[in-house]
């Protein structure tokens, strides 16, 4: 019989596939099965005896049904309606009704890497993994550095929250409480650096007064003034970091680093994880505390903003826009968005289906 088919990968539908995204915290994976969805995929994760993270397509190869609802028996996978099992590569290698394996009777396996404390996955055509980088994050890591973090599920699309994270004029709006004041007041003008995939962008502010909780964790007199300089990096859709520095302090430099990890759910939905990282008064735990408390308020005020566009787009429709110069930035960054998915898209109507299973 000829076997059904079925394309290699899901429809993406204005999600870019090609990419390595941070779908979870590498201690969220252990010998149980996790099921998650990104991407407009269904995924289930596990940890194999030997330490390695499978990803794997979360629907069994003869009838749709999540493996994640089966079970885990040493390194081999079985489904909980038909018994299918499966290996971390997502081979079947029993079929309880018969001796001979189906052609074609696999799942998915997707590309999986460990960095930075999170697992990695991609969600593209695999011979394409090699050609692309996991950012580099070295503060997450470091003992020099120490970061609080947090993590979200938004109902916006991913667009809209690196569109967020280009523009940091909308803080001293959103939350006045965390904004320097080198933020209230007319920003000088950026410089913008943009390649094919990425986008970048720098300003030095003039001096100004720190935020109180920051006076405080570096010791200074509240009163005195600093100059402060801005980087943001588009590192891929899965990325955007901001670089904050403060130059003067003592003899040394302030630095610290808003990681912002964004995971797309669907079009209409993401899955944010994000660092707030610093290297001074590292080991200071009021202020970790502090900062800890005061940036979850301030994501929960970003994804509340954030749903409410979405919510207006996805009744009325896209609305016309006024840009001014602080939204050079994100609207780089929505242009390299659009050429990789108008890439992505052609790549997808010469791809090839596979067989999925035949009945011999």
């Amino acid at each position: 019989m000829t076997p059904t088919r079925r394309p290699l990968t899901a429809p993406a539908a204005n999600v870019p596939a090609d990419c390595w995204y941070a779908v979870c915290a590498s201690d969220a994976v252990t010998h149980e099965l996790l099921p998650i969805r990104a991407v407009n995929r269904s995924v289930v994760l596990f940890r194999t005896e030997g330490g390695a993270v499978a990803a794997l397509e979360d629907c069994c190869a003869h009838r749709p049904y999540p493996l994640s609802a089966g079970t885990l028996d040493g390194d081999t996978l079985r489904c909980g309606l038909c018994g299918f099992e499966y290996d971390p590569t997502g081979q079947c290698v029993r079929v309880p009704t018969q001796s001979r394996l189906p052609i074609g009777a696999a799942v998915r396996a997707y590309p999986v890497h460990e960095e930075h404390g999170l697992v990695w996955v991609w969600f593209g055509q695999p011979g394409r993994a090699a050609l692309h980088r996991i950012p580099s994050l070295p503060w997450l890591d470091s003992e020099d550095w120490v970061s609080v973090a947090g993590q979200q599920v938004v109902g916006a699309g991913f667009l809209l929250l690196h569109e967020s994270f280009a523009d940091v004029t909308k803080i001293p709006v959103l939350a006045p409480e965390i904004s320097p004041e080198v933020l209230q007041s007319e920003p000088p003008p950026l410089d913008v650096v943009v390649t094919e995939t990425t986008v970048s962008l720098s300003r030095q502010f003039p001096p100004g007064l720190l935020p109180d909780w920051q006076a405080s964790a570096l010791g200074v007199d509240p009163e005195t003034k600093f100059d402060h300089r801005q980087e943001g990096h588009f590192h891929s859709p899965a990325a955007w970091v901001d670089h904050w520095d403060v130059d003067g302090v003592g003899a040394d430099t302030a630095h610290m680093r808003f990681t912002h990890l964004v995971t797309p759910i669907d079009a209409r939905s993401s899955r944010l994880h994000w660092y707030v990282s610093r290297d001074f008064a590292a080991d200071d735990d009021a202020t970790s505390q502090r900062l800890a408390d005061m940036f979850a308020t301030y994501y929960g005020r970003l994804s509340n903003a954030l749903e409410i566009t979405q919510s207006i787009t996805d009744l009325d429709g896209p609305q016309p826009e006024v840009n001014v110069s602080a939204d050079v930035a994100a609207l780089k960054v929505r242009g390299i968005v659009q050429a990789l998915l108008t890439e992505e898209g052609a790549r997808s109507r010469n791809r090839p289906t596979r067989g999925r299973i035949s009945t011999r």
